[in-house]
């Protein structure tokens, strides 16, 4: 059975916030804060401002007063989202195979310079709570060793929210070591190190953290004091539940703000919200977008994002922001923000592909730089090589996209409770005016022939790189290294937790 151990992020915070009275004229660096919060498998209609049957104050509070990023892109599943986060790469430029407890033999490429560490070249304190899942077979990906000063979390993929259970051993990690923690709600485990992070934190030096919480991922699990947040007959019994998550996620991210504030760090702080990707299938509700995590669809790989902070200037708060921005994007705009250089080129890497975007968001500018974004590039998950890309208002999507449970679906608000139409799959393209027809209902590739050719040629251009450099080589999700059994019999002999299993290479 069960342990649900929980603790009050809000009495927390009411205790921390009196210990503050006598020590609010903090000092104030001359770069930026920076906060990132991926919020984990999110659907683009679970979020109080799009659907009011969600509970999320703090959420549409920092949409209202900054800016909604409409067009934000992330990869269609949770590792890639990641690399092209901390990498500023493409996702096939790092990796678009998703490490699960089977393939545990990877890691987001080591030649890479992580984002904490291009931040810790400007000054920075960093720190990680929540969801790595970029590697662990050694200790050079861990993540103290990319960069962070400290981390609080779990190495994996996913894992039960109360036990931190997960395939054959228990994930729960701080620094360099498994945590005994486990047993209690992670979030709540989280907010107790957000608490230890900002007690210790010299204000008068900048800060970045990344808040990568593990809600709203399965299992659906949340605490009483949030599911009664929601009335029994509101909704269907699996969705009252992962609305309960969205608002634990809301809570977790308005303990940030009101410490931020507190602390008077909140006027020089800029802080990013963003679904690593859609709504899972059967679970989160994309409407009005076609598809879920899994698919190339606007459902899968358009994420529910925005930002807020005290350095966004008032003529874009409360805006809605048209502009493309890749996940890949914040790489450089965070390294330029902090004023380092952002490129990161080298042997045996691509070099980094996102551009700055803080024209975008500080209002002067309306359109990306990118000539194209490539969300995919031939790349066998569910069906065999599958991609996308952006050109211009149109979308080319390469590949089938079924990946089973109303994957071709346009979710409802109250998805899975109830459900909508489907369309046909992608065979083997489809052709979308995504600016004119954004829930892509209207499949061009048949009657704009001339135009699907043209991105289809921009797209392969991509099949000109190093093939082996793409992926790190790995091109199939379903043939990557199996270090399963070898990783499980190490962890049974070390405690019964993951943790790296190999001798790092740089010892």
């Amino acid at each position: 059975m069960k342990r649900l151990v929980t603790a009050s992020c809000s009495l927390a915070l009411m205790l921390f916030t009196a210990l503050l009275v006598c020590s609010n004229s903090a000092a104030v660096p001359s770069k930026p804060n920076i906060i990132f919060v991926f919020v984990d498998d999110w659907g683009y209609a679970d979020v109080g401002f799009r659907n009011p049957a969600i509970k999320s104050p703090m959420f549409d509070e920092l949409a209202r007063t900054g800016v909604i990023l409409d067009r934000h892109y992330v990869f269609k599943y949770c590792s890639p989202s990641r690399a092209s986060l901390m990498s500023g790469r493409w996702p096939h430029h790092a990796h678009q195979w998703n490490i699960v407890p089977q393939t545990v033999d990877l890691g987001m490429n080591l030649n890479f310079t992580a984002m904490p560490a291009k931040l810790k070249q400007a000054g920075y304190s960093t720190h990680m709570i929540g969801k790595w899942h970029l590697g662990l077979k050694n200790e050079d990906y861990i993540p103290v060793n990319r960069g962070f000063d400290t981390m609080t979390g779990f190495l994996t993929g996913g894992e039960d929210h109360i036990t931190q259970k997960t395939g054959c051993a228990i994930d729960f990690w701080t620094d360099k070591a498994p945590d005994p923690r486990n047993g209690t709600y992670d979030t709540y485990t989280y907010c107790a190190a957000i608490e230890q992070i900002f007690e210790h934190h010299d204000t008068s030096n900048p800060f970045f953290m990344y808040l990568s919480l593990h809600n709203v991922h399965a299992p659906l699990e949340a605490p009483p004091e949030f599911i009664n947040k929601y009335a029994e007959n509101s909704t269907c019994k699996s969705r009252r539940t992962y609305q309960a998550m969205v608002s634990v996620a809301d809570n977790a991210t308005a303990y940030v703000v009101q410490k931020l504030k507190a602390l008077n760090m909140w006027d020089n702080t800029l802080l990013v919200v963003s679904a690593d990707n859609g709504g899972e299938l059967c679970i989160g509700s994309n409407y009005p977008l076609k598809g879920c995590k899994k698919t190339f669809f606007e459902g899968g790989v358009r994420s529910s994002a925005f930002a807020s902070g005290g350095v966004l200037p008032e003529k874009v708060r409360g805006t809605k922001l048209q502009g493309y921005i890749h996940i890949a994007d914040w790489y450089p705009t965070f390294s330029l923000m902090a004023g380092v250089d952002p490129s990161d080129s080298g042997p045996g890497k691509f070099p980094v592909d996102g551009v700055d975007v803080w024209p975008l968001l500080s209002g002067d500018a309306n359109q990306t730089t990118h000539d194209e974004i490539i969300l995919g590039f031939n790349f066998t998950h569910s069906n065999p090589d599958q991609g996308a890309i952006i050109v211009g208002d149109h979308k080319l999507i390469v590949g089938n996209q079924k990946d089973g449970c109303d994957s071709l679906m346009h979710s409802p608000q109250d998805y899975p409770c109830s459900k909508g139409p489907e369309l046909p799959d992608c065979n083997p393209y489809c052709l979308y005016d995504i600016i004119n027809d954004p829930t892509e209902k209207n499949d061009l590739y048949s009657s704009q022939p001339e135009l699907g050719k043209q991105l289809l040629a921009r797209y392969m251009k991509y099949a000109d790189e190093p093939r082996d450099q793409q992926d790190q080589g790995y091109h199939n999700q379903h043939k990557l290294p199996n270090a399963g059994k070898t990783a499980c019999a190490y962890f049974a002999a070390h405690g019964g937790y993951w943790q790296p299993w190999e001798k790092a290479s740089s010892v």
